[in-house]
């Protein structure tokens, strides 16, 4: 047997064996004509196929991507709070530049109403005065 070149314009037959081709749609199609007695049950998916020199052709699956599927604990103006299946918290913003607000103010503010809601006035008020503290002792911000 001479040379096999796979074409995407024309159907190529092996010796009887199989057909491979493309539909105008751009779906491949391969079909074997000695497997009379083989029963084969159809089957979809996504897959990487190749097709080697020796005639064999091999299709491996490809993996299923896993989604986030992410739980909505607390809604923001601009974004969410959301719980993960990691078992991780994730803080979503999204303010759009159209909308004509400081957007930088809106990153600051809006995660600290989040949190506030969250957990209490009071365990925010430690929490930020203690944030408030470290900056100081840093030298970032001016002593109050």
């Amino acid at each position: 047997m001479g040379k096999i070149i796979f074409s995407a314009e024309k159907p190529v037959t092996l010796d009887g064996l199989l057909t491979l081709g493309k539909f105008d749609n751009g779906l491949r199609s391969l079909d074997f004509m000695c497997c009379e007695d083989v029963v084969m049950e159809p089957f979809a998916g996504s897959f990487k196929v190749q097709g080697m020199r020796d005639g064999n052709v091999y299709m491996q699956e490809h993996k299923k991507r896993i989604r986030n599927n992410s739980l909505l604990i607390r809604k923001a103006r601009h974004g969410r709070l959301s719980g993960t299946r990691d078992h991780a918290y994730q803080l979503t913003l999204k303010v759009f530049a159209t909308e004509g607000i400081d957007w930088q103010k809106a990153f600051v503010v809006e995660p600290i109403e989040v949190m506030t809601d969250l957990m209490g006035s009071e365990r925010m008020r430690e929490i930020l005065t203690e944030a408030l503290n470290k900056l100081e002792a840093q030298g970032l911000v001016g002593k109050r």
